[in-house]
């Protein structure tokens, strides 16, 4: 499995995600991981600003969705319905997130609501990992509204 989809999808529709250089660096059908360098997102501390973290958490987890909908067969219209972060240390690196694992069962039910309704939801969450410690956590609960 390749992340070629959610890089294209970036390079065609997200500017923002374009100007920080967010680039899959992994995705197994399970989990993904995004990259960002930290130049584009440096703030005055010398670490990544807020703004950005969260960017790269809620589209480690939107991305999750953007994805095992194309596995799928399905050209997604995905919203984060709501969202939370944690910002426990700074990030003075890289920004790396990656979205956790979700029980495969969640993925079933969220596919079978979408076939039954048109729309499903499912809760997903990332983590920024610095020094082998937690440095933020995210949590989002993300709708699929329809298919393009």
């Amino acid at each position: 499995m390749s992340g070629a989809a959610l890089d294209d999808f970036i390079a065609k529709y997200l500017p923002t995600a374009q100007h920080m250089q967010i680039s899959v660096e992994h995705y197994d059908g399970s989990s993904l991981r995004l990259h960002a360098p930290l130049a584009p997102s440096i703030n005055d501390k010398l670490t990544a600003f807020g703004g950005s973290i969260y960017v790269v958490a809620v589209m480690a987890c939107w991305g999750m969705v953007y994805m095992r909908c194309v596995d799928y067969g399905l050209d997604p219209d995905i919203v984060v319905a709501e969202a939370s972060i944690e910002y426990l240390k700074p990030v003075t690196g890289d920004i790396v997130a990656s979205s956790l694992v979700s029980d495969e069962k969640n993925w079933e039910n969220f596919f079978h609501r979408f076939e039954e309704r048109g729309k499903a939801k499912i809760d997903l969450s990332s983590e920024i990992i610095v020094n082998g410690e937690v440095a933020v956590r995210f949590k989002g609960l993300y709708a699929i509204i329809g298919v393009k």
